[in-house]
C-alpha cells in the first residue's frame, strides 16, 4: 500500500476530534443532566463515576479529585495522616520512584513533605527496576511509587513483595494506564492506593483536568474526601490543611459517557501497536516496545528506541506532518526543581533511554493509511542514512 504525502496533511499524536464525533450524542446527553440539575461540584455524576470506576477497577473506594497530580498528592497526604499521624511526611522520610516520568510524580512527593529517591529503570520496559528499589531502601524509606509508564504495568508482584517484606506503602501512579492489567488485576488496585489522571489526552480523558484515587482502605478514602474539600470533615470546620480539589460534575458527565468504551478503545490501541511492531521490527536502528508476560498494555503512548539519529528522525517526521514527540527527554533527577532529591545508583539505563526514545502517533481512530505513512516515512529516513 503506497501513500501519497499529499493525501495526508497532518497526523496528530492523538486525534480527540475523531473520538468526539464517535461519542458526541452520548456526551451531550450526559452533559445535559448537569444543566438540568445545576449541581456542578461533586454532583450526582461524580458519585456515579466513583461507583462505576470502583466496580471496574475492583476496589472498594474511588474518590474523584481535581487532577492526576492532586490524586498523587492527596494520596500521599492521606498516607502521612494514616501511617504517621501527622499531616505531612518529614524531609528525612524517603519515597522511592523513577526519574523517567512526568514531573507530577516527584512534585507530589516534595509537596507531601518527603524526599524523592530516584532509582534506575528497565531498559526494555522503561519501568522502575524492582532490584533497584530493593537496593535503595534505608531506615528512612516509607514508600514506593511505581509508575505504569506509557500504559505498561510495572512488575507489581516483585514490587509488592518488597513492600511487604520492608513494611512500605505502595502508591501506584497509574495516570497513563487506565484499564491496564498485571496478572489479571487492574493497575491502581494492587497497592495501598492508586492515582489516575483524566487529562484530555489520557485513554479515559475528560474535557479538562480531573483525577481519581482508588483504594481498598476506608480510612484513606475518607481522608482523601476530607482533604479534597479544604480539609473539612464538616462544613466550615477544617480538621486539616486541605485543597480545593473536587472533581466537577461536568467532567464526571463526560467520563461517564466515555466509560463504556474504554476497553474497546484500548483494544483498538493494541491492534495499532501490533501493526507498528510488525512493520518497524525489521528496521535495525529501531527497537520496538517490549511487553512482558502477564502484562496487558493499554498503549497510552507508543514509544520506540532509536539507536542513532533520534533528534534528526524527530525533525524528519515533524517536517512531514507527523507529530512525533519525546516522552521524556530529561530525567527528573537532572531538573533544578528536584535538587533536594536523592539518587541511588548510576541511572545508566534511564539516561540512555532518555536519549533514544521517540513517541509516534497512536489513538483508537488512527487510520491504516496514516500508520502506513508513518512507518514508510521512518523507513525512508533510515534508507537515506544508509
Amino acid at each position: 500500500m503506497s501513500v501519497n504525502k499529499k493525501s495526508i496533511s497532518f497526523i496528530p499524536l492523538l486525534d480527540l476530534n475523531r473520538e468526539y464525533h464517535q461519542l458526541a450524542k452520548k456526551i451531550h446527553k450526559e452533559i445535559k443532566t448537569c444543566f438540568r440539575s445545576q449541581s456542578w461540584i461533586l454532583g450526582p455524576e461524580v458519585d456515579a463515576l466513583e461507583k462505576t470506576a470502583a466496580h471496574y477497577l475492583g476496589v472498594k473506594h474511588t474518590v474523584g479529585v481535581g487532577s492526576g497530580t492532586d490524586a498523587l498528592l492527596l494520596s500521599l497526604r492521606a498516607l502521612a495522616i494514616e501511617l504517621k499521624h501527622r499531616e505531612h511526611f518529614e524531609r528525612r522520610e524517603e519515597i522511592i520512584t523513577t526519574p523517567f516520568t512526568f514531573v507530577a510524580t516527584a512534585e507530589a512527593i516534595i509537596r507531601s513533605g518527603a524526599t524523592p529517591v530516584f532509582v534506575d529503570i528497565d531498559p526494555d520496559t522503561f519501568n522502575i527496576l524492582p532490584g533497584a528499589i530493593e537496593r535503595a531502601i534505608t531506615k528512612n524509606t516509607v514508600g514506593i511509587i511505581p509508575v505504569h509508564l506509557y500504559g505498561l504495568p510495572c512488575q507489581m508482584d516483585e514490587i509488592l513483595r518488597i513492600a511487604r517484606e520492608t513494611k512500605l506503602f505502595v502508591l501506584e501512579d497509574a495516570a497513563q494506564a487506565f484499564g491496564a492489567e498485571f496478572k489479571g488485576k487492574k493497575v491502581g488496585a494492587m497497592g495501598k492506593v492508586g492515582a489516575f489522571s483524566f487529562f484530555p489526552s489520557k485513554n479515559l480523558g475528560g474535557y479538562g483536568d480531573g483525577g481519581l484515587v482508588a483504594t481498598n482502605s476506608s480510612a484513606i478514602a475518607t481522608l482523601v474526601k476530607v482533604l479534597r474539600d479544604h480539609g473539612q470533615k464538616t462544613k466550615y470546620n477544617a480538621s486539616y490543611i486541605g485543597y480545593n480539589s473536587r472533581l466537577d460534575s461536568l467532567q464526571a458527565a463526560v467520563l461517564l459517557a466515555k466509560f463504556p468504551y474504554i476497553d474497546r478503545f484500548n483494544n483498538l490501541r493494541r491492534k495499532h501497536a501490533e501493526k507498528y511492531n510488525k512493520s518497524l521490527a525489521p528496521i535495525p536502528q529501531v527497537t520496538i516496545p517490549y511487553t512482558p508476560r502477564h502484562c496487558e498494555h493499554v498503549w497510552h503512548l507508543y514509544t520506540i528506541k532509536v539507536s542513532s539519529g533520534r533528534n534528526r528522525l524527530l525533525n524528519f517526521l515533524n517536517d512531514r506532518g507527523i507529530s512525533a514527540r519525546l516522552y521524556y527527554p530529561k530525567l527528573l533527577s537532572a531538573m533544578n526543581a528536584f535538587g533536594a532529591a536523592k539518587v541511588k545508583g548510576e541511572l545508566g539505563n534511564a539516561r540512555k533511554v532518555s536519549r533514544q526514545i521517540i513517541t509516534l502517533p497512536l489513538d483508537p481512530f488512527l487510520k491504516e493509511r496514516e500508520l502506513h505513512y508513518i512507518v514508510s516515512t521512518i523507513q525512508k529516513f533510515f534508507k537515506s542514512k544508509a
